[in-house]
């Protein structure tokens, strides 16, 4: 293997065929004359284009078709025209330089033809960048030596996003994050939309897990038979800013009848009457048409089942979390809910996480948002990503529409977990999260397989790594019911 050429930040490498390549893989570019050298990632592969060879190949193909050729050359000869005819290009870009032994950052620095080249140890690699820490979790392994993906758990203190095609792996790796952060004592708060979190509680076979204590699982308005439990709030626990949201924005009450109600709301809560019945109660005496508008979205709330009146049966977050304190989930099962019901639970539940790390006591927790476009404002994401994550709340956004994220999101993030994507819109958008080129990103991506991605920000130092996700011994899929059993 030999440098071939250099262009900007970029070294083309040509090699011998019998030599194996992989994009995405990591090598060692070493100068010994001035005991330097460069790491330098390959993003494409391609065959040598010189005009010899391309005229050779068109020359045989098109002789072979109407005449009959017999070559005369030895076996070594023969060998060598093939070799030459198949020697191949990879297309590589700089990372960083290596200098005195050890990796900074890179200064322009050019290494001679005559360096050596070999590929990287990923341990090595990992060790030099420094990225593995006191909280390691084992997000799954490296691809191009099978060792262990680690991932510090100090790091995913931010923004983290992670992105895909549907069935590639997305929430497996989320789950395998979320378990690890539990396993270092972190309080975890998941909006699950599809019901695939809660059975982290139990292994494959069907026996309890070690996490089966740590996981609580609520739902609004559960089935009959269900085994979580109910999620239910009073009105004034819900609070006026969310109510007069979900009125507002999801219900879309008219803006003269919002403030009709927010004047009764007022008015009840003054007087400690507070109650959804006393807000029908009270809308009669008002004109039929603001008191028809307001009736059908109270209806509309009522329907969910998730105000209640009886303060014993009130969820209240803050003594849930308590109850994690050594490290836990809280899931929100939001499966098969209405936009009225998901939107409602969820502002509240933002709303008083808001409240609770508003306090110097508090600590700091997670929260994992899958495809949270469908059910949080635009005002309430902005605020969770400017606001709260400094007071403590560290997110995850899991989505196979990475367009659904919105851009402040995507220029904000500190880590992003990618896999196969093929959309050049969908590439285009993450790619202020990558912080790396373009070049990288649209070579690797659309060719990752299923359960592979690619990882890049603090936790990698930066550094974009490839892996597999990591196999569990507990239940990670939702329950989905099927007509038909056996294939």
């Amino acid at each position: 293997m030999q440098i071939l050429t250099k262009s900007g930040d970029e070294i083309y490498l040509v090699y011998h065929p019998d030599e194996k390549i992989e994009v995405g893989e990591t090598l060692e570019i070493i100068d010994t004359k001035e005991d330097r050298g460069l790491i330098v990632q390959v993003i494409e592969l391609n065959l040598v284009d010189l005009p010899g060879i391309l005229e050779d190949v068109v020359r045989q193909e098109a002789v072979s078709k109407n005449f009959r050729v017999l070559e005369v050359a030895s076996s070594d000869l023969k060998k060598l025209m093939i070799d030459l005819k198949n020697m191949k290009i990879a297309k590589t870009k700089i990372r960083h330089e290596i200098k005195r032994g050890k990796i900074v950052p890179w200064s322009g620095w050019t290494p001679s033809r005559s360096s050596e080249i070999k590929s990287i140890k990923i341990r090595e690699l990992v060790k030099s960048l420094d990225i593995e820490g006191k909280r390691n979790i084992v997000a799954g392994s490296n691809v191009f030596d099978g060792s262990d993906f680690i991932v510090n758990a100090y790091d995913l203190q931010g923004i983290n996003v992670i992105v895909g095609k549907k069935g590639t792996g997305k929430s497996h790796l989320a789950k395998t994050l979320l378990l690890g952060l539990i396993d270092h004592g972190a309080r975890v708060l998941v909006f699950d939309i599809n019901d695939e979190y809660s059975n982290l509680r139990y292994k494959v076979d069907g026996s309890k897990s070690e996490y089966y204590e740590k996981i609580i699982t609520l739902e609004p308005d559960p089935s009959k038979d269900s085994e979580y439990t109910p999620l239910k709030f009073t009105l004034p626990y819900i609070g006026l800013e969310v109510f007069y949201s979900v009125m507002v924005d999801v219900l879309k009450l008219p803006e003269a009848s919002a403030a009709t109600l927010r004047e009764i709301w007022n008015r009840l809560e003054e007087s400690g009457s507070l109650r959804l019945s006393k807000l029908f109660h009270e809308i009669e005496n008002e004109s039929s048409r603001v008191r028809e508008a307001i009736y059908r979205r109270l209806k509309a709330l009522e329907e969910t089942r998730i105000v209640t009146e009886d303060e014993e049966k009130e969820t209240r977050i803050e003594e849930y979390l308590k109850n994690l304190e050594s490290g836990g989930a809280l899931i929100v099962n939001l499966k098969a809910k209405s936009r009225i019901a998901q939107s409602i639970v969820v502002q509240t539940i933002v709303s008083k996480l808001r409240q609770i790390l508003e306090s110097k006591d508090s600590k700091p927790l997670f929260l994992f948002a899958e495809e949270a476009h469908l059910y949080l404002e635009r005002t309430m994401w902005l605020d969770l990503v400017t606001r709260m994550r400094h007071l403590g709340a560290y997110q995850f956004y899991m989505t196979n529409t990475p367009t659904s994220i919105d851009d402040l999101i995507i220029r904000q993030t500190d880590n992003i977990f990618i896999f196969n994507l093929t959309n050049r819109k969908d590439l285009d958008h993450i790619m202020p999260a990558t912080k790396i080129d373009e070049e990288t990103i649209k070579s690797i991506v659309p060719a990752l397989p299923p359960r592979t991605y690619l990882a890049i920000g603090l936790t990698t130092k930066e550094y974009p790594f490839i892996a597999y996700t990591r196999e569990l011994e507990y239940q990670t899929a939702g329950k989905t019911r099927l007509l038909w059993k056996e294939r």
